[in-house]
């Protein structure tokens, strides 16, 4: 016996189980999440009634069975987002799963030869062409993200006139020709068009980049949030200086950006200023994204202007020179000659 996968009079019913393990484990490392509980927190992200439980997802992870309810499969589609589908994620083998995923999500090569070698694999991925299993399963293309797309940005502003306000930009997630994720951000700041760049890297679990704003060249800092798929909210905080601010106050906020289906960056762009920190406005900037009239959207609304802080002291974190002006002459006084 080389590979437990491979174990000679291993029925073909414990040969699924065990392939079904496998190819759970690379979604849990495709997703970052280092536990069951936390895979777990995936699919009931997708699905409250999820039968992708802790006592399940133990018995499905080991090898010990697998799932008899095709919900399963369908609510596993859904958090690895793209177009896969349950019957390929179903019957599909580890190599050509392996190889839908890896289009789309950054794995450590040493922990996939790990994986490739308990399937009985070569331990290091070698090239091989895109199986027809898994092109009718509708796999990205190389290059492709699930995270890729248009957003809407709602923050508060950062302008002393516009304070109480939301301010309104555009967000864009795409891949460059070398496969990296890059970030666009724009704004309109008092008729203003403020444009900023930078790559977004990410482990899974969160993503960052540093952008440079083309208006003043300094620095603004992205920590965001990484989703479960599809993707429709990424949420975190935005940093940098005040732009048009006499003291370029350091300034911190929560910012979140909505998945502008089918919206291009310029439909976006014409929507761009400042906004009143209230549902009706919000609701109307949903509205306009696409998403479906409903009772649930007047209260979406509202939960978004209320997770930014705007009922609140708290919307901004902000530091000017003058609030250490104090420590810092008294610094001066005590250090040592």
């Amino acid at each position: 016996m080389n590979h437990i996968g491979v174990e000679i009079g291993q029925t073909p019913g414990e040969r699924a189980w065990f392939n079904l393990a496998l190819k759970l484990k690379l979604t849990a490392l495709a997703l970052g999440c280092p536990t069951n509980k936390e895979l777990c927190a995936r699919f009931a992200a997708v699905n409250p009634a999820t039968l992708f439980v802790t006592q399940n997802a133990y018995k499905w992870l080991s090898g010990k069975a697998m799932p008899r309810a095709s919900s399963v499969y369908e609510d596993w589609a859904r958090v690895l987002g793209g177009s896969l589908t349950a019957p390929f994620l179903a019957s599909s083998s580890f190599e050509e799963f392996q190889q839908a995923i890896c289009t789309r999500f950054g794995v450590p090569e040493t922990v996939l030869a790990t994986l490739r070698g308990e399937a009985g694999l070569p331990p290091v991925p070698v090239p091989v062409p895109v199986t027809p299993s898994a092109a009718r399963a509708g796999s990205r293309q190389p290059g492709e993200h699930w995270l890729a797309g248009t957003y809407l940005a709602i923050s508060p502003a950062w302008s002393r006139v516009e304070a109480g306000r939301l301010i309104i930009g555009a967000m864009r997630i795409y891949a460059d020709p070398m496969q990296q994720l890059q970030i666009s951000y724009s704004e309109n700041l008092f008729n203003r068009p403020v444009a900023m760049q930078g790559q977004l890297l990410s482990d899974g679990r969160t993503a960052q980049s540093a952008l440079t704003c083309s208006y003043t060249h300094r620095l603004f800092f992205l920590a965001l949030n990484v989703p479960t798929p599809p993707a429709n909210l990424i949420g975190g905080i935005l940093s940098g200086a005040a732009v048009h601010d006499p003291n370029a106050r350091a300034v911190a906020c929560r910012i979140l950006f909505l998945r502008a289906h089918g919206r291009s960056i310029e439909d976006l762009a014409a929507r761009m200023g400042y906004l009143d920190a209230d549902a009706d406005g919000i609701e109307q900037e949903l509205a306009g994204l696409g998403y479906r009239a409903d009772a649930a959207r007047r209260g979406l609304a509202a939960s978004i202007v209320t997770s930014l802080g705007m009922h609140s002291t708290a919307a901004l974190c902000e530091a000017a020179p003058r609030d250490f002006a104090d420590i810092e002459l008294t610094l001066d006084r005590l250090a040592p000659a």
